[in-house]
């Protein structure tokens, strides 16, 4: 029949959601959840269906991975953000597993995860087109606000999304810091277009490099001074800038960033 499931491609969506959603929950059975898929990847069926793990990093790329700063009006908002960092340590440590079940590298999310959090600077500009499309002059101000949607717009831009990425980006250097100083080549999502949109600051040569990577790590060291951070992000961030130098100067191998819990 057309419709019916080839056993070889069986569909795992049921699956990798139920996975997404309790990373998302549980934050210290990470650890738990990283051995499950490893594991999961062994199984000795017939098929050796799960050795290609189907569907996961799609499903992965559609629904767990992301690098957002919630506003002050969205429904669990803390709970959102922790849940982010909580998805970001578990693709780290499942690429820690490349070399003998290379299925599970994720270490290609990384180059995203710090060009958000060390290069993108939307917060430098001044006009937002953007936003500017909400404001109606023949709107009623009983009917829409047009300030407090302004306002709301611009907390999506403003410089505390650092309290949210930067705990995600710490994840990465934590497991795979050194490998990431290592390599070189293409950096997946890296769009021109993104330029006027997200005021980038780096302008070197596109791709991994050892000379993207100090920048990030000083970008690390500025943003311990920025003081619309919280302390906690500010000691992260330190964390996160002396891991980097640690690796620059040969060592790295081993040195324990602050725990995956999101404060903000």
């Amino acid at each position: 029949m057309a419709n019916e499931q080839d056993p070889r491609w069986p569909d795992c969506t049921l699956l990798w959601r139920t996975l997404c959603r309790a990373v998302d929950s549980f934050t210290e059975l990470n650890d738990r959840f990283v051995e499950f898929v490893v594991e999961l990847q062994k199984l000795p069926d017939g098929d050796h269906v799960f050795a290609i793990l189907p569907q996961f990093n799609n499903h992965w790329t559609e629904f767990g991975y992301t690098m957002t700063y919630y506003v002050s009006d969205e429904p669990e908002r803390d709970r959102k953000h922790q849940a982010q960092v909580n998805h970001h340590a578990f693709c780290a440590k499942l690429s820690t597993h490349h070399q003998v079940h290379p299925e599970l590298d994720q270490i290609q999310r990384a180059g995203f995860t710090f060009r958000s959090t060390c290069e993108f600077a939307p917060w430098e500009r001044t006009h937002f087109p953007e936003i500017e499309e909400w404001y109606d002059p023949d709107d009623d101000p009983a009917d829409f606000d047009w300030p407090a949607r302004r306002d709301l717009e611009l907390e999506r831009v403003n410089i505390k999304m650092l309290n949210a990425k930067i705990p995600a980006a710490a994840q990465w250097l934590q497991h795979v810091g050194r490998r990431l100083y290592d390599m070189q080549g293409n950096m997946t999502g890296e769009h021109d277009w993104q330029t006027a949109v997200l005021n980038p600051k780096w302008t070197g040569a596109k791709g991994y490099s050892k000379e993207r990577f100090v920048f990030w790590r000083e970008r690390f060291e500025w943003m311990t001074k920025v003081t619309a951070l919280e302390k906690e992000t500010q000691k992260l961030a330190q964390e996160c800038a002396d891991k980097m130098k640690e690796i620059e100067n040969g060592g790295g191998y081993a040195q324990n960033i602050n725990n995956t819990k999101s404060k903000l």
